[in-house]
């Protein structure tokens, strides 16, 4: 059996069965990828472009990094599909990975598609057609999506004098652009986007747990970053000395990958504070993972992270919490920590903090969490909280609705594992039974009003027996939600990608990916679970990973 484990979280490729994740539903919290295996010494790839590959320049047709734009929305408000012909959107080409199992997600800049993958090999596709410009092995694994920027402005090409007042065209030379990525040992990297070189390699966390899951954000010539951590996957082990890992996020100049400033989750350097029954000397405090992109408020200057939960038994100020540091020197302007009480698998964050604008033009934070938690914050005043709503059912002697509206009857229970959507007018969440506590099979989709946390619509994902088993499976949401005029976008661990009206909650199209794919570079490819990275929309295309497979999808498939 060809198994592929993404952090705690069960993901057999094509083999997922039912009981086995709800009983590891609840090690889930702090989900984070495992390390990443010895480089593998993988073939080149086949199927080569014709074509030379062209500098790469930035535009406003394209999904750059993890969320498309800095408020981390994952909204694509000009996908050139319209919701009316999402019914008819088809296959148009299949990437076979030699790796395994991927769950990062696909970046589209110029025509061009960016992705990482377990192996550590980089690929820069043609968006159109498959082929492969170039690829990048890098000595670890990542599953970040990558951050294209530009390292410089473009120029006018030189003109002899005796054509410049006959032509009405002038040629753009664009500038150098690089695409960057964080790795599974705490490093991150800057590629040439246009030729697959290295420009630089920075070392952001030394430590041996330490992982970049959330995609690098750029923003003004600096590359924030968000370190995480597995090391909670090690304190199980009697003679592992947990835990000495602390949350940071990093400004890097994206020119040369220098640090700028680093500032830590965990305020205190760990310290011995006992031993346990091993004998095994243990330390403090520690934990406060940041698992997700960092998110960009440019009017106050500064980022927002959600933060993990404490991985010792010494309390902390910045587990649990939405934190906002200062753009310019990492101090850290204010932190909201918001633990839940009650049966919860974790208080903890892993997804974007989304930055909105309401219809009066006030600005709100809305974070999801692990709890099943959602939250609607109030960025001018310390991330007081304005509201607070548990989607799905509280679990068994927990405290469903003193946290906020009393669910809808008979909904699902679970958690928010990798990230929301929201458009203008409302927030789409999907929910992980994964991480209820006890874990179950279940997954729904929900659409919250923005201002009020009020719930609009909430559909559960069908029950369907997974395509790979004939017994049950799970049908928990853990994926990323993306969000287009009209539909949205979720992925379920069935294997299942479904688009939902962002109306009234109908299903629009439903399409198995748990399948077996002919494939542009000629790697036989099978799909499977979807979790982590979603769906990415350019250009009247569709972008997903499923299983070993890279999925394009078209109206048509043409």
């Amino acid at each position: 059996m060809a198994v592929s484990t993404f952090g705690l979280k069960c993901v057999p490729l094509l083999l997922l069965a039912a009981g086995g994740c709800a009983a590891w539903a609840s090690a889930a919290a702090e989900a984070v990828p495992a390390a990443a295996p010895a480089p593998l010494n993988l073939a080149p790839e086949k199927n080569l472009c014709s074509a030379r590959a062209e500098p790469v320049a930035i535009g406003s047709v394209q999904w750059n990094g993890w969320g498309r734009e800095l408020d981390n929305s994952r909204y694509q408000p000009v996908p050139a599909i319209r919701a009316m012909d999402v019914p008819k959107l088809a296959l148009k080409w299949a990437y076979g990975y030699q790796s395994g199992t991927e769950f990062g997600q696909p970046t589209l800049v110029d025509g061009r598609l960016f992705v990482t993958s377990s192996s550590g090999r980089i690929y820069a596709l043609d968006a159109k057609t498959g082929c492969t410009y170039w690829t990048y092995d890098a000595p670890a694994g990542s599953r970040s999506a990558i951050s294209i920027g530009e390292l410089g402005q473009a120029k006018r090409a030189a003109i002899p004098k005796k054509l410049k007042r006959t032509l009405a065209h002038l040629d753009v030379i664009k500038a150098p652009s690089a695409a960057v990525f964080g790795d599974d040992t705490g490093a991150v990297y800057a590629l040439d986007a246009q030729k697959g070189t290295l420009l630089w390699k920075t070392q952001v966390d030394t430590h041996a747990s330490a992982r970049i899951v959330g995609a690098p954000t750029l923003y003004n010539d600096r590359l924030y970053v968000a370190v995480g951590s597995n090391e909670e996957k090690n304190s199980v082990d009697p003679n592992y000395s947990c835990c000495t890992f602390r949350g940071s996020v990093a400004a890097i100049d994206v020119a040369n990958g220098r640090v700028l400033w680093k500032s830590y989750t965990v305020l205190e350097v760990p310290q011995p504070t006992r031993r346990n029954s091993a004998g095994v000397q243990e330390f403090g405090p520690a934990g406060a993972a940041v698992s997700s992109s960092p998110t960009i408020d440019p009017k106050r200057g500064v980022l927002y992270v959600g933060t993990g939960g404490s991985t010792t038994g010494v309390e902390q100020s910045l587990t649990d919490a939405i934190a906002a540091f200062d753009l310019s020197d990492g101090k850290l302007r204010w932190v909201k920590q918001l633990t839940v009480s009650g049966r919860v698998a974790s208080s903890g964050f892993t997804s974007a903090p989304i930055l909105r604008t309401l219809a009066s033009g006030n600005e709100i934070l809305l974070a999801g969490q692990m709890s099943g938690v959602v939250y609607g914050l109030d960025p001018d005043h310390g991330g007081e909280i304005l509201w607070q709503s548990r989607i799905g059912a509280p679990s068994p002697g927990g405290d469903g609705p003193a946290v906020g509206p009393v669910p809808t009857v008979g909904a699902d229970r679970g958690g928010i594992a990798w990230g929301s959507a929201a458009d203008h007018r409302s927030l789409f969440v999907a929910l992980s039974g994964a991480l209820a506590q006890p874990g179950n099979t279940t997954g729904s989709l929900w659409a919250l009003d923005p201002k009020t946390g009020i719930a609009r619509w909430h559909t559960s994902a069908p029950a369907p027996a997974c395509s790979w088993s004939e017994g049950p499976c799970s049908h928990a949401q853990s994926q990323a939600v993306t969000v287009m005029p009209g539909g949205v976008f979720s992925g379920s661990m069935d294997g299942h990608l479904r688009v939902y009206s962002t109306i009234d909650g109908k299903i629009l199209w439903d399409f198995d990916t748990a399948k077996t794919f002919q494939t542009q570079n000629g790697i036989r490819a099978s799909g499977g679970p979807l979790d982590f990275g979603g769906a990415t929309i350019v250009n009247g295309s569709v972008y997903i990973n499923s299983g070993n497979a890279l999925l394009a999808f078209s109206i048509d498939g043409k």
